[in-house]
Parts: C-alpha cells; sequence; structure tokens
C-alpha cells in the first residue's frame, strides 16, 4: 500500500472505529462472536470461545514495548487476562531507552522477544523488510479472518510490502491541551480555541506571576515532534503533512521554518516552567507533574490523550476530572482543515512462532483484551466491539469523540519517517533553546534514510 493511501486509509478509518466505539448499544459483549476472529486459519479458535484455552498451547513467551510506569500497569491488565484464560503465559519487559537498538542487538545475538510492541510505523518497515519479525499469516492467523474486529483499513496500518506482519493494539488523540480548570477558574481564563487565544491566556497567566506551561523534552524528545505536528497539520494542512512525512516534501520547505517559528511563539523561557534549558533536561512524566502533580507549578501541559491516565493513576492519584484535570482541543492555526486531529499508536509483532506466540497475537484482536485495556482509562482501542461503557472517564470518551468529528486525521508524523531517520526531536530542542537548525543537512539525512529503507 503507498504512503499516500496509507494516510487516506487511516483518516477514513480512525472515524470508522471510534464511531463504533461510540455506540454503546448493540456492541457485542466479550463472549459472543464479534469478539473473537473467525476459525479460518488452521487451529484459530472457534467463534467466541477463548483463543488461548482452546488450543491446548502450553508454555511461556516474554512481551517487550516502551511503557513504563502506569502505562505499564494498565498493559498488565491485559496481560493477566491472557494468562488467565489458558495454558499460555506471557510476561513482559519494558525496554525504556533506545528501543529499536535494544531489539536489533537481541536479534542479532540470536536472543529476540518473542513479541514485540513497535511505537513507529518506520522501525516496523524495518524490520519487516530485514526478516526480523514473523508475517501474521505464518504464526497460523488468516488476516482475513482478522478484518471481522477492525473497521476497513486499520490492519493496513500493519502491513508492509503488501503482507501483514503487525496489528494496531491501541491508539490515543495528540490533540489533546491539558489544563488545571481550578488554575483557569482563579485566573479569570478559559480555554482557548484558537492559536492567538493561546499566546493571550500564555501572556495573561505569566503576567500574573506564574510560567503556564509544564515542559518535559529530554530524555524525551518526542514530545517536542508532537508539537511540531499539532502545529504543522493545522497551520499548512494534511495534504503537505503527507507530503513531509512521506519524502515527498523537503524539510527546506518555508512551512516547517514556519511552524518551528510559531511554536518557539509558545515554548520560551517567559512561558516554560523552568525555563527551556531545564525542559530540554526533564523527563516527560515530570513536565506532567509540573502541572498535575500535588505541588503545581504551571498551568497547562500538551501531550496526546494518554497523560489522563498517566496523570491520575501515577503522577497524582487525588486529581479530579473536570475539577483539578481537563482537556481541550489543541488550538487551531487557520490552516484549509477546519477540526484536523493527530493520533499515535502502537502496533503488535512476532518475533518468534512459538505456539503460544500465536495464541497471544490472536487474543490482542479480540474484544475480551480490548475492554479490559480500555476500562483502565489508557487508551482508545482500535478494535469494533470494544463498547464505550468500557471507558471509564469522560475524559477518555471525549478523545474517542474528538477523533470521530475530526475533518482529518493523521497519524503520528515522526513515527512514520524510516527507521534511520535522524532525530527531529533533537533538532527541535535546539530551534526551541536558541540554535540554527540545519534543515538543509536534515533534508540530506532523511532523504538518505528514504532510499535506504526501500
Amino acid at each position: 500500500m503507498n504512503r499516500s493511501l496509507r494516510f487516506l486509509s487511516l483518516f477514513l478509518t480512525s472515524a470508522l472505529v471510534l464511531a463504533a466505539c461510540g455506540n454503546g448499544s448493540g456492541s457485542a459483549s466479550p463472549t459472543t462472536a464479534a469478539s473473537a476472529p473467525a476459525a479460518s486459519a488452521e487451529g484459530s479458535a472457534p467463534a467466541g470461545e477463548s483463543p488461548a484455552a482452546s488450543s491446548g498451547a502450553t508454555g511461556t513467551i516474554n512481551v517487550t514495548s516502551l511503557w513504563g510506569g502506569s502505562e505499564q500497569e494498565s498493559f498488565q491488565k491485559v496481560l493477566d487476562a491472557f494468562n488467565a484464560s489458558g495454558g499460555c503465559k506471557a510476561t513482559y519487559e519494558s525496554i525504556r531507552t533506545d528501543y529499536a537498538t535494544v531489539l536489533q542487538t537481541r536479534i542479532t545475538g540470536g536472543n529476540p522477544p518473542d513479541v514485540s510492541i513497535l511505537p513507529g510505523i518506520g522501525f516496523l518497515r524495518r524490520f519487516a523488510r530485514d526478516g526480523s519479525i514473523k508475517k501474521i499469516a505464518d504464526l497460523g492467523i488468516d488476516p482475513a479472518a482478522l478484518e471481522a474486529n477492525y473497521a476497513p483499513g486499520i490492519l493496513d496500518i500493519g502491513k508492509v510490502d503488501d503482507a501483514l506482519y503487525a496489528i494496531m493494539v491501541k491508539f490515543n488523540s495528540k490533540s489533546t491541551l491539558w489544563y488545571r480548570p481550578d488554575k483557569f477558574t482563579a485566573d479569570g481564563v478559559t480555554p482557548p480555541k484558537t492559536w492567538d487565544d493561546f499566546k493571550t491566556l500564555l501572556k495573561t497567566i505569566a503576567d500574573k506571576g506564574t510560567k503556564p506551561l509544564g515542559l518535559g523534552t529530554g530524555p524525551d524528545t518526542w514530545t517536542l515532534t508532537d508539537w511540531f505536528e499539532s502545529i504543522y497539520l493545522r497551520q499548512a494542512g494534511g495534504d503537505k503533512y503527507d507530503q513531509l512525512f512521506s519524502g515527498q516534501l523537503p524539510w527546506t520547505d518555508p512551512s516547517v521554518a514556519t511552524a518551528v517559528d510559531t511554536m518557539k511563539e509558545a515554548l520560551n523561557d517567559n512561558y516554560v516552567a523552568g525555563g527551556i534549558t531545564a525542559a530540554n533536561g526533564r523527563a516527560w512524566v515530570d513536565g506532567i507533574a509540573q502541572v498535575f502533580g500535588d505541588k503545581p507549578v504551571a498551568d497547562m501541559y500538551y501531550e496526546g490523550g494518554f497523560v489522563g491516565g498517566i496523570a491520575t493513576g501515577q503522577v497524582n492519584k487525588a486529581l479530579v476530572p473536570g475539577t483539578t484535570i481537563d482537556w481541550t482541543d489543541f488550538p487551531s492555526l487557520g490552516g484549509p482543515d477546519t477540526n484536523p486531529v493527530t493520533i499515535g499508536g502502537d502496533v503488535i509483532a512476532a518475533l518468534t512462532d512459538k505456539p503460544c506466540v500465536k495464541e497471544f497475537i490472536t487474543f490482542m484482536t479480540t474484544a475480551d483484551s480490548g475492554n479490559t485495556w480500555a476500562k483502565t482509562g489508557a487508551i482508545i482501542s482500535p478494535i469494533k466491539a470494544v463498547s464505550t461503557d468500557s471507558y471509564p472517564t469522560d475524559l477518555v470518551k471525549r478523545e474517542a469523540a474528538q477523533v470521530t468529528g475530526a475533518s482529518v486525521v493523521k497519524f503520528d508524523g515522526s513515527d512514520l519517517l524510516p527507521a534511520g531517520a535522524p532525530d527531529l526531536g533533537a533538532e527541535l530542542q535546539k530551534a526551541i533553546a536558541g540554535s540554527t537548525v540545519d534543515w538543509a543537512g536534515f533534508e540530506s539525512q532523511i532523504k538518505t534514510a528514504w532510499a535506504n529503507e526501500k
């Protein structure tokens, strides 16, 4: 599937998937036939049965991802549900830094994890083309039998050269600007709708003696790529966004510098709590704590819908949705699309073909897993049969509705870049710190990375 079609497919299917999530009535229960793929692959579970329990497979597999903290705790509930369903057991390993490098080292050394949850489509393409991950069909799972569990096109996200290698297991909106309603009320301000409103709000709060923004970008430079992508999509539009993140538009295009300059209107020493230098050395969860910790020093934090689960489940369990934590849409910037949304997501892939790997991958496509995960409030499930009733708070239900109602939905741009691409977030760190970014040099490296991937 070519890249432009992948973007179009994602837009269409995100709306369809979340429309399904938003309709609680008529959603299948975890034990109905809709919660399991059809039994067209040899050895697949009959519809309605727990896949692991019906196969008789036994053994232990290990599953890796980047998640730690409350994200890990939420995913552990899914693993617990799988472990209770039959003879197969799954253990979890968190790889918090240099994820792709660690995976490659283990693959090269002949000691790969059994299952990996990949944070980027670029990583997926790389590992698929070098033979490091297994095709879903080679596990004994018929990709066509999975289609009924997803809106048309969702499975295409995990395809490389028309073969299904991975399956999307969760996603979140990345168009949520988080804030403290209690502090807004005290300061007599309201959530911004436009970028001009946002700049006015930042100045108003700063004039009252508080740096309004929490920020943590180091070593988590990806937080800055999300800032850039949200601004770029709303400013330059969906078509240019597609071109930039597929190698068709050079990074020397003036629209890139314009978006960076816009980003710096907010991310500067006047508005970032503790200043930019400190933010570039602060972990992103610590940035959340600047706003939602028990001793807040700022009023707002920008990041995806997963912030709600981390803030309430890890940073400060005393938070009250609607009173001390809430979110609003990322401010509009007057671009060609009226209400665009960026999303981020993760796909699951097999690195070994043990029988229990098949059982686990199959389980992750069912409403059993989707509902279990959705109930934690940490994710939006791409599985159609997951009911809106599974989402525990209004914060998460609104997140789903935001994507459903978007005019354009685009996947996280930096996650679409080739695996060998230079670190966009590191360049953005330089930019907000006042250094000049060599976009021509960046473009040269990106072109090489795209060429090496083919």
